[in-house]
């Protein structure tokens, strides 16, 4: 009696987590939305995994839960996971990469004596055509001698950190984009690429600022953490909001998109973004693509979106540890 009544719990517990996972992969429709869920994707995904493995290796039914639920969401989880392609890629194109450099180590998060210069070895290495930085602070920023072309905004004014750009081909026609009592924000600037011009824009929408103290499952602060993070979702939706509006006027060249969006590719703010877009990540990616850990979960907050005339040959996630965030690139060329 007993061994069966743990059965039934844990098939109850299974199906539970497995309808959590859906929801929060907006599976269903977007007719059911919990917005916090979006967060705890991966850990969802490895709680019913860890079930799925439990019924595997006992050879029960309940395995079939698991299963099923995979088949329904197979699209929303080819935003979390992409197999290898093993198929031959060109680099031939435009090299694009996007970093969030967290201010060269400004406030010494990190041990590492020369954050800039260490920043500064890798990109020799990779040697991309253009770099998208967020969280760029001026006065601590590497040389970075083999890129003429340079545009900085602030994200406040007169800040010292902000948007910058560094490119091997011509910028030009640059502007600031601010979003009212946020320190937060992007630019955007047009590219001369051979005979083409693109768009770049390089954003940064609301951070969660999270400290230490906060955790999502504290007795004492859970529901004031909870509204926290449900404000700051609703000020990042915003933010797209006027993006897009602002993006929707400038329509004449083919786009780029190099963003820290603060958020997963399960949120509200990554559908308003992507909307006819696309995620590179998506079309050439690997793995799990995290650029980001939260509370321990390894998340995709870090995007490069562009227009369908532009097509993606191939996506990498960098595995080098130099800010909170990992650099991400993309190679583009014309569909």
């Amino acid at each position: 009696m007993g061994k069966l009544f743990l059965k039934k719990f844990l098939i109850l517990a299974n199906s539970v987590f497995l309808v959590l996972q859906l929801i929060s992969m907006r599976a269903l429709g977007g007719y059911i939305e919990i917005p916090l869920l979006s967060l705890a994707v991966p850990l969802l995904c490895l709680v019913n995994i860890f079930f799925f493995i439990f019924w595997l290796l006992r050879f029960e039914w309940p395995v079939f839960l698991f299963l099923f639920s995979v088949l329904i969401s197979y699209p929303e989880w080819q935003m979390l996971y992409q197999f290898s392609d093993n198929g031959i890629k060109t680099t031939k194109g435009l090299s694009v990469m996007s970093y969030n450099v967290r201010s060269f180590n400004r406030f010494k998060w990190l041990e590492e004596s020369d954050v800039a210069g260490s920043i500064e070895d890798f990109i020799v290495e990779r040697a991309p055509d253009v770099i998208c930085f967020q969280e760029y602070a001026q006065r601590e920023a590497p040389n970075l001698a083999d890129y003429p072309y340079k545009i900085f905004k602030p994200y406040v004014k007169g800040g010292n950190i902000g948007s910058c750009i560094v490119s091997k081909y011509p910028l030009i026609h640059s502007e600031s984009i601010s979003f009212d009592g946020s320190q937060n924000g992007g630019m955007l600037s047009d590219l001369i690429w051979n005979t083409d011009t693109l768009r770049i824009y390089n954003m940064h929408f609301e951070s969660f600022r999270l400290n230490k103290m906060d955790t999502l499952i504290a007795n004492n602060s859970s529901d004031k953490i909870r509204l926290k993070l449900q404000t700051i979702f609703d000020i990042q939706e915003s933010q797209v909001e006027q993006f897009n509006a602002l993006a929707k006027e400038n329509t004449r060249y083919p786009e780029i998109i190099c963003t820290d969006l603060n958020n997963t590719a399960f949120s509200k703010a990554y559908q308003k973004i992507k909307q006819t877009r696309q995620d590179s990540f998506l079309e050439e990616g690997e793995g799990l693509g995290a650029t980001y850990t939260f509370s321990f979960l390894p998340m995709r907050i870090d995007f490069i979106f562009s227009s369908p005339s532009l097509q993606t040959i191939d996506y990498q996630t960098h595995q080098i540890k130099l800010s909170d965030h990992k650099p991400i690139s993309v190679v583009l060329g014309k569909s």
